[in-house]
This record gives C-alpha cells, sequence and structure tokens, in this order.
C-alpha cells in the first residue's frame, strides 16, 4: 500500500494511470431501493473524490465491479474478468451480509483465495467487513454477522491484508442506525460517507492533504 500511496502522489511525467477496483455485491454497487442505483452517493465514487482531493496530480480511476446478490463464492469465478482483467493496483473486496448465505468457512477460502491472485496479479487487496442491516441485532441473526465479521478482521491481521471495517463505523454511530440506510440492506449516502470514512485512511498518507470525508460517526 506504501508504494501505491507514492505513485498516487506522483505528478507529470512521472505519473502512471493507476486502476482501483471496488469488487463485491450491492453495496459497492449503489443500490438503494432495487433495481435503483445510486452511483454517485455509493462509497466508491466517495472514495474517488476523496482520492482527487488527496491526491491532485494523479491519474486514476475508481472502478466498481460490484453485481448485486453475490457472494464471494460467485465473486471468485468471475475474479479474472472482473477485477485482474482491469490491471489494478489495489482491489477493495466486499461481499457484506451475502457471504452469511454461504458456510462460514467456504466465505474464508474464498476470500483467500481472491486475496492470492490479487497479490499475485501485482495489486494490494483490501478486505472491508459488512454493514448493519436492519434486524442485524437480533440474537438469532448477530451471532452470524458478528462470527463474519470476527473472521474477516483475523484473516487481515494473518494475511497482513488492510481491513475496512464498516461494521465496527456503523456500530459506534451514535444515533438511530437507520438514519444510515436507503433500505433495510442498503445504506443511504450518509452509510456511504461512513464506509468511505474508513477506506480512505487507507489510501492516503499521513500528513497528504485534502479533503477530508465528513465525520458523521459522533
Amino acid at each position: 500500500m506504501a508504494a501505491l500511496r507514492t505513485d498516487l502522489g506522483k505528478g507529470f511525467p512521472d505519473n502512471q494511470v493507476i486502476n482501483i477496483v471496488a469488487f463485491g455485491h450491492s453495496v459497492p454497487a449503489g443500490y438503494g431501493d432495487t433495481p435503483v442505483v445510486h452511483k454517485v452517493d455509493a462509497y466508491p465514487r466517495i472514495i474517488e473524490d476523496g482520492l482527487a482531493a488527496a491526491y491532485p496530480t494523479a491519474v486514476f480511476n475508481v472502478i466498481t465491479s460490484a453485481v448485486g446478490g453475490s457472494n464471494s463464492t460467485a465473486g471468485l469465478l468471475r475474479l479474472q474478468r472482473g477485477v485482474l482483467d482491469l490491471h489494478p493496483r489495489a482491489v477493495m473486496v466486499d461481499f457484506g451480509v451475502n457471504d452469511l448465505v454461504i458456510p462460514l468457512e467456504t466465505a474464508k477460502s474464498n476470500l483467500t483465495n481472491i486475496i492470492g491472485e490479487v497479490r499475485a496479479a501485482g495489486a494490494c487487496p483490501v478486505l472491508v467487513t459488512p454493514t448493519w442491516y436492519v434486524g442485524a441485532d437480533e440474537p438469532e441473526k448477530s451471532k452470524g454477522l458478528a462470527d463474519q465479521v470476527a473472521m474477516i478482521r483475523r484473516l487481515g491481521s494473518d494475511l497482513d491484508v488492510p481491513v475496512a471495517d464498516a461494521f465496527k463505523a456503523f456500530s459506534a454511530y451514535a444515533g438511530d442506525k437507520k438514519d444510515l440506510m436507503e433500505t433495510s440492506n442498503h445504506p443511504n449516502r450518509k452509510g456511504h460517507e461512513v464506509i468511505a470514512g474508513e477506506v480512505l485512511p487507507l489510501f492516503i498518507a499521513t500528513g497528504q492533504p485534502g479533503r477530508a470525508v465528513r465525520d458523521i460517526r459522533r
């Protein structure tokens, strides 16, 4: 990630095109009230705007490669054409609560394989923990979600992969978490800003000037 931050800071004639891919499910795709997609309010676009402010001499693209309803099993099958063929320098991996429909060990294996292939292609993987959804605090649902979040955090630690902890940020929100939601399982603009607030610091070097994402977690 340090090399990527250095390259984002380069200016003409030393700068090169940098592709950053947001890979995953309906949340990075920007789905609101399905089938409506609010791309300009989704966190990949917010991240793109934040990076443009922080790195005004960079030539880069934040590319959304996300399919609504998909989990990491489906993602692994389309990793080559949907991600690696785009020659990314970084890949944000976010399959969120969709991975709750597959066994935890399967999700872990899928994410491990995705990380390995992304790294083999010379890119930096970034894991994103799931966002909250309405009903997630119910006892019969909260354990499965907590187990998934813990697995992603451990995987990041074990494999030395940066983790953007969206779940932690949503959990820390002091108000009604429904204020962050467009629908029961899709964040609104405010919710996407919370996610972006976890991701952007991974790409922006300490002390790097630029517009900060509005902190709405307090």
